[in-house]
C-alpha cells in the first residue's frame, strides 16, 4: 500500500512516513489542496474531509476504511491489510476510489 501512495504523488500524504507493519495511516487530499503548503491549516483542513470522504464510501458502498485522530493530530485514514490474498489490483482500487469519491472536497 505505501508504494501505491508514493506512486500517486500528491494525492495522499503519510502521517507517520515510516507505517509499522501493515498499519498505513495518511490522509487523502483532494485536488484543492495539492499545491497548498503542508502546515497546521491544511492539516486542520485535511482532518476536517476524512469523514466526509468516509461517508461518501459508506454511501456508495465500495470501502470501508477506519479513521481517527491521535493526540494533536486531526483525523486521518488508518488501513490494516493483513490478508495475504490481497493484490496490488485491489490496493490500486482502493487507492484510486478515494481518489474518486474525494477529489471534489
Amino acid at each position: 500500500m505505501l508504494k501505491g501512495i508514493k506512486a500517486r504523488g500528491d494525492k495522499f500524504h503519510m502521517v507517520l512516513e515510516n507505517p509499522e507493519c501493515v498499519n498505513v495511516s495518511f490522509w487523502y487530499v483532494p485536488t484543492r489542496l495539492r499545491h497548498v503548503p503542508h502546515d497546521d491549516e491544511r492539516i486542520k483542513e485535511l482532518g476536517r474531509i476524512t469523514p466526509i470522504l468516509k461517508a461518501r464510501m459508506m454511501q456508495k458502498g465500495t470501502l470501508m476504511i477506519s479513521y481517527q485522530p491521535l493526540g494533536d493530530i486531526p483525523n486521518f485514514f488508518r488501513n490494516i491489510i493483513s490478508n495475504s490474498g490481497i493484490q496490488k489490483k485491489d490496493v490500486d482500487f482502493l487507492l484510486d476510489e478515494l481518489d474518486r469519491l474525494g477529489h471534489d472536497l
